[in-house]
């Protein structure tokens, strides 16, 4: 996407995702290489790198495919949005502004973690790594919606990349305990303690709770109407 100090003037290919393919393989010409019946993000001829900026829904057959196929590493990038600003667009004028204030929302590594649940078979597959990358992240809106201001279910265009603060490498499930271990407490405790200590809800909650104990990392019983959950150590 090409920008002049406040105007976009293009939009192709969304711009976060793009700037990561380019973070972990600078060379453009190994950008979008043909894999079988797949694309690669990028392929530095050791590697095999695949942005997913939305869901791990879709992912397992692509993975599979490179493994079975290739003698590739993979590595899954996942970006993970720890502060957020919204720029509004007016489509009329090409100006764009920025929000007064940074976004309530925030995404944690656990929040990146939890979409694991989707592609748990493949967690600990030899030569697959998932990367996940807290950074900041600027979302572009068009001032399209309802309301005086334009804003409410507003349209969102882009998405851009900011500051990158860390790269956390998960390799297996150990790599996930060790991860969401220490947030959770000893002993037994609910899913409302599982949902505070983790700061997730709604579908991610859901996908962090069945990842945990799908991969064996949690346990559950029924403490009269209450489901509980207890960590399993390594080697009970």
């Amino acid at each position: 996407m090409e920008r002049t100090d406040n105007v976009i003037t293009t939009y192709m290919e969304r711009s976060l995702h793009s700037a990561l393919k380019t973070h972990f393989c600078p060379d453009e010409t190994c950008h979008e290489v043909k894999m079988g019946r797949y694309v690669a993000d990028a392929c530095d001829g050791k590697t095999i790198f695949e942005i997913q900026t939305g869901a791990f829904g879709r992912l397992s057959g692509k993975l599979n495919f490179y493994l079975e196929n290739t003698d590739l590493d993979v590595v899954v990038v996942r970006p993970v949005a720890k502060n957020r600003r919204i720029f509004w667009l007016d489509t009329e004028s090409g100006e764009m502004q920025r929000s007064a204030r940074p976004s309530p929302r925030h995404e944690t590594l656990a929040s990146g973690l939890a979409d694991l649940f989707y592609v748990r078979e493949l967690i600990g597959k030899k030569r697959l790594s998932f990367c996940f990358v807290l950074m900041d992240v600027n979302e572009v809106r068009l001032l399209d919606g309802y309301g005086k201001d334009k804003k409410k279910r507003a349209t969102s265009v882009d998405r851009l990349a900011g500051e990158i603060y860390s790269l956390t490498y998960v390799h297996s499930i150990d790599d996930v305990r060790d991860i969401l271990f220490p947030l959770l407490p000893d002993g037994k405790f609910s899913r409302e303690e599982l949902s505070k200590c983790l700061k997730l809800g709604g579908l991610k909650l859901w996908s962090a709770q069945k990842l945990l104990l799908e991969t064996g990392l949690l346990s559950s019983e029924r403490d009269g109407k209450r489901l509980v959950f207890k960590k399993i150590d390594c080697g009970s």
